[in-house]
């Protein structure tokens, strides 16, 4: 397992950890409108933040429910873990784009001040809770990449089953247990799929005035191998370990191409 970041209170400069400080965060506190921005800006630096979180979705699909699916959630372990992957991979990203680019990573400790990503945008302008959205213009940086879940239809992730309704929303796995009610040449069930999904959105910010410039979305998908034995419950049959494996595979294959045009020279 890679090095994780560990989140503060409120942000975390990933790539300084030898300069970790603590920043108060008044619970209630409403974002403010920018000041006149004065701050020196290199146009190779940039500011990624994640704000993920640690909560996955969970579609599950049965023969006696047909079409309609059974919505849950879990939460991914270690804490901030999946933000941790998806920083690292924009890091790599970002710096493969140009000999000079730099990065600097924040993410959240508590994905819940930041309530429903579309709501961070107001008339095109980023608007983040508290002393966040100035910590990170302070940083030097010209550009922002802010990576969000993004409601998407299933049919966009190619490899997840078909006939679902229920829209995906960041990192999730579906568990469609209807083709079981076939029966195959042998005379035996058909096995489950169980797909592992992540759609995320990924959007440009001027930092100098916090507004949206471009905005790239991903979906996708992969199925997981499903054993005889481990038919009746994949979910359950998959270690946690593996689980986080199958999402990171899905975020290192796809985010790097929906980064790269953000941040092509």
């Amino acid at each position: 397992m890679k090095r994780r970041l560990l989140p503060l209170i409120l942000i975390l400069p990933a790539l300084a950890l030898a300069q970790r400080q603590k920043a108060p965060q008044p619970e209630n506190e409403v974002a403010k409108p920018a000041a006149v921005d004065k701050t020196p800006r290199d146009p190779n630096k940039f500011a990624a933040l994640s704000v993920l979180g640690d909560s996955v979705q969970l579609i599950s699909l049965t023969p006696a429910r047909g079409d309609t699916a059974q919505t849950g959630e879990w939460t991914a372990t270690p804490a901030g873990g999946l933000d941790d992957i998806v920083l690292r991979v924009i890091n790599d990203a970002v710096k493969a784009s140009g000999d000079k680019r730099e990065v600097k990573l924040y993410t959240s400790s508590t994905r819940s001040l930041f309530g429903d990503p579309a709501n961070l945008f107001v008339d095109g302008k980023l608007a983040l809770p508290g002393k966040l959205g100035e910590a990170v213009r302070q940083s030097g940086a010209a550009k922002l990449l802010l990576i969000t879940r993004s409601r998407q239809e299933p049919a966009l992730a190619a490899a997840l089953p078909a006939h679902i309704t229920t829209a995906l929303e960041g990192p999730g796995f579906v568990l469609d247990q209807r083709p079981s009610a076939q029966i195959g040449f042998d005379g035996q069930a058909s096995l489950p799929i169980f797909a592992p999904y992540v759609s995320l959105r990924v959007a440009l910010v001027d930092l100098g005035d916090l507004r949206l410039q471009r905005e790239q979305s991903m979906a996708v998908a992969s199925r997981l191998p499903v054993s005889r034995g481990a038919a009746a419950n994949p979910w359950a049959a998959t270690p946690a370990e593996e689980r986080i494996k199958a999402l990171e595979a899905l975020i290192e294959a796809e985010l790097p191409r929906t980064v790269a045009p953000l941040v092509t020279p």
